[in-house]
């Protein structure tokens, strides 16, 4: 159990800066702060989140009960950000004079060099229309959207968040599902899509077997099978994705 404290709070953290920023913020607050209100959202607060989130007793019951993914985002709830501005900005308060404009310039330095540019990561991409997707998404969602209803499309992994961004009539095949244990997490397709080599019958099978709509497929990975064997027909091309539909599927308009 503690190697998953470990693993997730590494995850967390990332290389480290901002979070001992974020530690050394705390302490010179739990130190100079007085006033109640704020010490229980700046330290109190934030105190018993990392004692829960650190605690292997704790964090076992959590990722029983709740999962991993759930116990992971007790974190999510450390006010970071809002922390550091409060701290930096009593400093330079108290240091007041001229000395503060060199004070502000020291914070926003040790700030920029303690993070990563978030735009380099593969999965954002220079806006290219007015919802700010990727054309390619825009143009499919287009393609299979039926006004006044909603229909189920298994996208490649890269395109999942932005489709919900761009629309809420398309919904995907990935997500939580009840058993007779509780909830789970529905993987199967979503693992077929994320292979080096898609299996296309595999895929096939298991869209039909949640009575999926559509399934979207790059073209530019390997594959074997083929969709059109396991019932889908060829409905639409955009760019280098394949569009395949299920006609036996519903489609008719909710109204």
């Amino acid at each position: 159990m503690w190697n998953l404290v470990v693993s997730h709070f590494k995850s967390y953290a990332g290389w480290g800066l901002i979070f001992f920023f974020y530690l050394a913020a705390l302490i010179w607050l739990f130190v100079t702060e007085k006033r109640k209100e704020r010490r229980i959202v700046f330290i109190y607060m934030p105190l018993i989140l990392l004692f829960l989130f650190l605690n292997p007793l704790s964090a076992h019951i959590m990722e029983k009960f709740a999962g991993d993914e759930i116990y992971y985002r007790l974190l999510w709830m450390l006010p970071v950000t809002i922390t550091l501005a409060d701290a930096a900005t009593e400093i330079v308060i108290k240091i007041g004079g001229k000395l503060k404009v060199f004070a502000i310039a020291a914070f926003c330095a040790l700030f920029i060099l303690g993070g990563r540019l978030i735009y380099t990561d593969s999965r954002y991409s220079i806006a290219e229309n007015e919802y700010h997707v990727p054309e390619a998404v825009a143009e499919i969602c287009d393609e299979i959207v039926i006004p006044g209803r909603e229909v189920m499309a298994a996208f490649p992994e890269e395109m999942i968040v932005y489709v919900r961004q761009y629309t809420a009539l398309v919904v995907m095949p990935y997500g939580w599902a009840d058993s007779e244990y509780g909830p789970i997490f529905n993987t199967d397709l979503m693992e077929a899509m994320q292979e080096e080599t898609l299996d296309l019958d595999k895929i096939g099978t298991e869209a039909k077997e949640i009575e999926c709509h559509y399934v979207i497929i790059d073209d530019t990975k390997e594959s074997t099978g083929s969709m059109l064997d396991q019932g889908f027909e060829e409905y639409a091309k955009v760019e280098h994705y394949t569009i395949y539909k299920n006609p036996e599927q519903y489609f008719s308009i909710y109204y």
